[in-house]
């Protein structure tokens, strides 16, 4: 190995122990400032025995003789919402979560998510996300207010954090003025009449054209002050609670900061045979996409059916977090061994 490859290599290691310390103090700082809300940590499961039906999430399966069947968990949703089921008041969890397939500069197989649950509903629990951010960004900017990711100069502290809606972000950042229910009919008319190209294939779908569109828009948001996006098609959830008196948007909430993801959260389906439906519709589109059908979560349906809740979660991803707080491009950068280091 030549000496410039070693010394690269020194710098590379140098620069990621320092991500890792920070990463550390990230974490103690959500960590405290969740739990000085009254919130009850739990340590949940990471093996269960049935998981997420989503057709768009891809469970690892784990057979151990038998022993055991079942997933590594995508999501601890279902077990934070037995216990609040059951009478919690606020909870959440800080582990692993396991997701196949998911692998780029924004993804691992495996990442750390932290998820909390509250009775009540998303501007409540939207609160506590932006305290255990802003607790996050002065672990690591004391006195702070604005932080530098990318290219971009995002104010974390000082300001109210921007709200606006799906249909406001089409508009604000595509010029495209869709209709209430996000008919496909809607979505290509506008596309067409503003310019935009889109592949043929997608003009067919509109779960799959949407999808396209939300892509596209990801870098303009967040990009000077955090943004909150909400309400969304309730085609894109099997579980989100649809807006009052709008049963074609989804009480549902994702957080932006620099053009990335941060977190993403909604109101909790109340009524158990709606659930049921939904559960099922995502069972015939995995079927429909060549994917196999998956075990459900039979616990969380019997619980929620014995005691309907109004809950309202979100989940964080504390790998994309600490990404964004600490400069990094890569989500490899700050993780002690990412997928590919194994």
């Amino acid at each position: 190995m030549s000496t410039f490859s070693t010394l690269k290599n020194m710098n590379n290691l140098l620069n990621k122990k320092n991500r890792l310390f920070k990463r550390q103090n990230i974490i103690r700082a959500i960590r405290a400032a969740i739990d000085s809300e009254g919130y009850l940590e739990i340590q949940a499961p990471l093996l269960i025995h049935g998981t997420n039906p989503d057709a768009f999430l891809t469970s690892f399966e784990v057979f151990a003789a038998e022993k055991f069947q079942g997933y590594l968990t995508t999501s601890t949703e279902f077990q934070l919402l037995r216990l609040m089921a059951a009478g919690y008041e606020k909870c959440y969890s800080l582990v692993s979560n396991f997701r196949f397939g998911d692998f780029d500069h924004t993804h691992n197989p495996e990442f750390t998510m932290l998820e909390w649950e509250i009775l009540g509903g998303m501007n409540e629990a939207e609160k506590t996300g932006e305290a255990m951010i802003k607790a996050a960004f002065n672990s690591i900017y004391p006195k702070a207010q604005f932080l530098e990711y990318q290219n971009y100069k995002v104010q974390i502290i000082g300001r109210p954090w921007e709200r606006l809606t799906v249909h406001e972000i089409f508009e604000k950042h595509l010029g495209l003025k869709i209709d209430a229910e996000f008919s496909l009919e809607s979505m290509i008319e506008q596309i067409k009449k503003n310019g935009h190209e889109v592949p043929a294939e997608f003009l067919n779908d509109r779960g799959l054209l949407f999808s396209f569109l939300i892509d596209g828009v990801q870098e303009k948001l967040g990009t000077e002050v955090p943004t909150w996006v909400t309400a969304w098609p309730i085609f894109q959830t099997s579980m989100a609670e649809a807006i009052k008196n709008n049963p074609a948007l989804a009480d549902r909430s994702e957080l932006y900061i620099g053009g990335l993801e941060i977190c993403n959260g909604f109101t909790t389906v109340s009524d158990i045979e709606k659930q049921k439906k939904l559960f099922a519709e995502q069972q015939r589109l995995r079927l429909a996409e060549g994917k196999k059908e998956v075990v459900i979560d039979e616990k969380y349906l019997t619980d929620l059916a014995a005691s309907p809740l109004r809950a309202a979660g979100i989940a964080m991803g504390v790998d994309r977090l600490v990404m964004i707080l600490t400069g990094a491009s890569d989500i490899n950068e700050v993780l002690a061994f990412g997928c590919e280091e194994l």
